[in-house]
């Protein structure tokens, strides 16, 4: 039994839950049996002791990342008994001083995958399994995942020790899927650590990462990335127990999944699998995100279509259990006939094929957006492009916390594909942009939000799209660069007047709006050279970008770029929003529609960031986003090249058509007074036609 170091056996935990004894110690925590003092009942409380140095000004924002993914557990472990269900959450001081965030989770009575089929020394320790027991095995586990994906939720730490086996390990057994929403708190706290400390602290467990967790070149994390380490357990399970990634340095196991001869596929390790099979782990192996599968519910039907499972029960949003669906279900029906392995799978057993050149690639019914002109599929970039973290690294299950390794050319796995020598590819250059712009990697990400925000219910639902690779303006386009164009004739000259339709306001108030904010156009402003161009219609900022050889970016290539690729609520990162990260509607707002005549509103914020109207460009650099994109919130909402387009529509209807002259705007104003302006979903309709002092646009173009 473990140690009790913490010296918490024998307290009591918020009055109601007593503490019993430790019953396991991992990477992120220390897991106690405990009983509800009301209810007589065992729970684990599970003290998360990876986060327990987070800065005493950063907690109150951790505990509330850990009730937001708290909650996201107890919506998740209610739809499906694949998935632990969470009780409670909350943060106790020990006897000895430490702070510890803690979750209260259902008692278990079994043991986790790991000690089934964990290997010693090398060797199996337990009996290797055919490929459709292993399927088998594993199903419940990968419909809990693939009803995770489809409500937005990704794991990022799948993992052995993370499946919890409620019984003997063998077909029709319950394994319960643990740590849900943990690894992106750890996440979040590794930044912290890093920006804090100089200590850079694993979010995953290396020796079952994905390349995008040691390598952001290769894409971000998501859905995807549970997709390549669910393949490397079940490669695991077929294999004994023996891991389908081996080394032991951090460097190693990075190296190992970025290396095309060493993919951790069944027949790597010569296990006998049917062409089909193979197939379908190539591309859940895939090294780029992009040729991967997208999400749980994508990898386990082609899996199970590799098999010729022509019985198996579709996966379902609506899906309750992870028992197969009974015949006389609500469940959706399965296909009307037997589709074969051949008609799901990839074409080719070895190599999987990239996506077809679009911009937007909706899953379930979503409406795609019209692509942007002659994409061009950026080169690879050679070796690892991660950065040594000054001071001590980390592990969290011993092994050293992510360096960035210089990159090496590692022994061939023993027992997988073999060749005459190893090669060493010079580095291909990045494709490059224009100046001034900024280079982004496509990839899929979760596009729009589920949250009930009333001014976001047209950024709702949710839901997975993929973007190829683009190039989009530092800045929003200025006063200055306008003028030139219009100058030399190319460009229509901006509007000194601020027009929009007028709606249902009385004629009278929309007339003396129009009058108060035409003097905030920035046309013709000699000391306004540097703010954004505004007044501006849909037409003249596309006819600029055009003129440069742009144009407008999509709406999702702008979501994508003004948001993180790590989760972050705001493109700075997740503080509240302030005068120190944008120009928004404060003090200095109030004061301004004061002196116009204009009716009161709640201020974003109380503080006065300096512009009651526009700022110049960049006038902000603390939030600046993480690819070094300014002003993508506050300052001017920004054209977008969409036609405003709802995302969905309910079953059976007719597929959504835009709506009316409506182009997207997007990213929020300095007049913005709600704080979900500056969430980067944000989507609003506004006529094509408007000229209106708040809405610019800034450019994007394809990658050269």
């Amino acid at each position: 039994m473990p140690d009790d170091r913490f010296g918490l056996v024998g307290t009591l935990v918020a009055d109601k839950y007593l503490i019993e004894r430790v019953v396991g110690e991992g990477g992120f925590g220390v897991v106690y049996r405990a009983v509800h003092r009301i209810w007589d009942e065992p729970v684990a409380l599970k003290c998360f002791t990876a986060l327990s140095n987070a800065p005493v000004e950063m907690r109150d924002d951790l505990l509330e990342q850990f009730v937001r993914e708290g909650k996201l557990l107890t919506k998740l472990s209610s739809r499906t008994a694949g998935i632990v269900q969470a009780r409670d959450i909350g943060t106790l001081t020990t006897p000895g001083g430490v702070w510890l965030p803690y979750m209260v989770l259902e008692w278990l009575d079994g043991r986790p995958l790991e000690a089934w089929i964990g290997h010693s020394e090398g060797r199996p320790k337990s009996n290797p399994r055919g490929v459709l027991e292993t399927f088998n095995l594993m199903d419940g586990s990968a419909r809990a995942l693939a009803l995770a994906h489809l409500a937005g939720v990704a794991h990022r730490d799948i993992k052995p020790a993370n499946f919890f086996v409620l019984g003997e390990l063998a077909p029709g057994v319950v394994i319960k899927v643990l740590d849900f929403g943990i690894a992106k708190v750890m996440q979040s706290q590794a930044r912290t650590a890093m920006q804090a400390t100089g200590v850079q602290l694993s979010s995953f467990t290396p020796s079952y990462g994905a390349p995008e967790q040691f390598d952001r070149n290769y894409g971000a994390t998501g859905p995807w990335t549970d997709v390549y380490q669910m393949a490397l357990v079940l490669i695991e399970i077929m294999r004994g127990g023996l891991p389908a990634l081996e080394g032991d340095a951090f460097i190693q196991l990075a190296f190992a999944t970025q290396n095309p001869e060493r993919r951790p596929t069944p027949r790597a390790f010569g296990l006998q699998v049917s062409d089909a099979v193979e197939a379908v782990f190539q591309k859940a192996l895939a090294i780029k995100v992009v040729d991967r599968y997208a999400n749980m519910t994508e990898f386990w039907t082609a899996f199970a279509a590799a098999l010729e499972l022509r019985d198996y029960p579709p996966i379902s949003a609506g899906e309750t259990g992870i028992a197969a669906v009974p015949p006389g279900s609500d469940a959706p029906s399965p296909p009307a006939r037997t589709q074969r392995a051949s008609e799901l799978l990839t074409p080719s057993p070895t190599i999987s094929t990239p996506p077809a050149a679009r911009t937007v690639v909706p899953l379930e019914g979503k409406v795609a957006r019209p692509p942007p002109p002659a994409w061009r599929t950026p080169a690879l970039m050679g070796g690892v492009a991660l950065v040594v973290a000054a001071g001590v690294l980390f592990a969290l299950r011993g092994v050293s916390g992510p360096p960035t390794p210089t990159p090496v050319v590692g022994d061939p796995k023993e027992d997988g594909p073999k060749s005459s020598e190893t090669k060493v590819e010079a580095p291909k250059a990045e494709p490059s942009c224009p100046e001034g712009m900024v280079y982004v990697t496509g990839k899929r990400f979760f596009m729009g939000t589920d949250s009930e925000a009333p001014v976001l219910a047209m950024a709702r639902p949710s839901h997975q799209v993929e973007i190829r690779p683009f190039c989009i303006d530092r800045h929003e386009v200025t006063v200055e660069d306008y003028e030139k164009c219009s100058e030399i004739g190319e460009c229509k000259r901006a509007f000194r007047d601020s027009w929009w339709p007028q709606g249902s306001s009385k004629k009278s108030e929309w007339e003396k709006a129009l009058a108060a904010y035409t003097p905030l156009c920035n046309a013709d402003k000699p000391n306004r050279k540097k703010h954004p161009i505004n007044c501006v219609t849909w037409e003249q900022a596309d006819r600029y970008c055009r003129h440069y050889g742009k144009r407008l970016p999509t709406e999702a290539e702008f979501e994508f770029a003004a948001r993180g690729s790590d989760g972050r609520v705001y493109p700075w990162g997740d503080a509240p929003p302030s005068p120190k990260y944008l120009n928004a509607c404060g003090s200095e707002c109030l004061a301004w529609r004061k002196s116009a005549g204009l009716s009161e509103i709640e201020p974003m914020y109380t503080a006065d960031d300096g512009f009651p109207g526009t700022a110049p460009v960049g006038s902000f650099p603390e939030g600046k986003n993480e690819r070094g994109l300014y002003d993508v919130v506050g300052n001017v909402f920004e054209w977008t090249a969409d036609r405003f387009t709802p995302y969905s529509v309910g079953d059976g209807a007719e597929p959504p058509t835009p709506i009316g002259n409506n182009r997207v705007i997007r990213g929020g104003a300095f007049n913005s007074f709600e704080p979900e302006h500056t969430d980067p979903a944000l989507r609003l309709p506004y006529d094509a036609e408007a000229h209106t002092h708040g809405i610019g646009f800034r450019c994007a173009a394809d990658p050269r």
